[in-house]
């Protein structure tokens, strides 16, 4: 069991499959409704370049994948290399695995050693997907964060902001989509990481940015329980011995 953190490098599409009116490069934003759409089930693709730097994670959230679904994961220095000659080649992986989530599947790999390749391709494979398409809403490249896991009295919580008028006798609503949250700590963050990891990061992402979060990487129902959000109030850090912090986070999906 480990609780997985990363925030999205931004990167730059090189090439795609997708939709006139929903093009990969949504991927790169923050809203639940810009999405990446192909425009077929052929040949389903997309190149990206990143800036130097180093990644060891690569999810695409809020898909209509399905857990038969494939995706494969490869990364070279020049996006012509990204199939002719790889460095990294994650194979023919599935979508994911264990039970699905109505609302959009997260598709996950986790590289076992850190990468410094600039130009990572998907390839993805949906036979017969009903949709005829394949659509995604978040591609999230980064450097990954992991504890040994959260600590038990965490909370998972439903936000519905539909908007409801009432008026004599009857309430009229205006719905929204309800949104799922995570109030939590990890009670046991080693002073280093503290510092080397969690610092730069929670300085950088602060309330503004969005960051992936999943709090057992391991669970069947990871689908369910991953969070593509931003921290709703000021994530907190407080020192328990002379040689852990306890950290305390709250993040809710966008």
């Amino acid at each position: 069991m480990a609780v997985v953190i990363c925030a999205p490098r931004a990167f730059v599409v090189q090439s795609s499959n997708n939709s006139t009116t929903a093009p990969a490069t949504n991927l790169n934003l923050d809203h639940p409704s810009m999405v990446w759409r192909s425009s077929n089930l052929s040949s389903v693709q997309i190149t990206v370049q990143l800036p130097a730097g180093s990644w060891d994670t690569v999810c695409l959230s809020g898909t209509n994948l399905r857990a038969t679904d494939t995706i494969r994961i490869r990364a070279a220095a020049t996006a012509a290399a990204t199939t002719s000659a790889p460095t990294y080649d994650s194979t023919a992986v599935p979508a994911f695995s264990g039970a699905a989530n109505g609302g959009g599947n997260t598709s996950l790999v986790l590289t076992p050693s850190v990468r410094t390749e600039t130009f990572i391709r998907i390839d993805i494979t949906s036979t017969g997907n009903p949709a005829t398409y394949v659509e995604a809403r978040r591609l999230i490249i980064g450097k990954r964060i992991e504890e040994d896991g959260i600590d038990l009295n965490a909370e998972h919580t439903f936000e519905d902001n539909s908007q409801r008028t009432e008026y004599r006798n009857f309430e009229t609503v205006d719905p929204y989509d309800t949104k799922t949250s995570w109030k939590f700590s990890i009670g046991y963050v080693k002073e280093a990481s503290y510092w080397s990891n969690w610092f730069p990061l929670l300085r950088d992402v602060g309330t503004k940015k969005g960051l992936l979060f999943i709090p057992d990487s391991q669970s069947v129902y990871l689908q369910s329980e991953a969070v593509f959000g931003r921290i709703t109030s000021s994530a907190k850090g407080s020192p328990v011995s002379s040689d852990y912090y306890k950290l305390e986070l709250y993040v809710r999906e966008i």
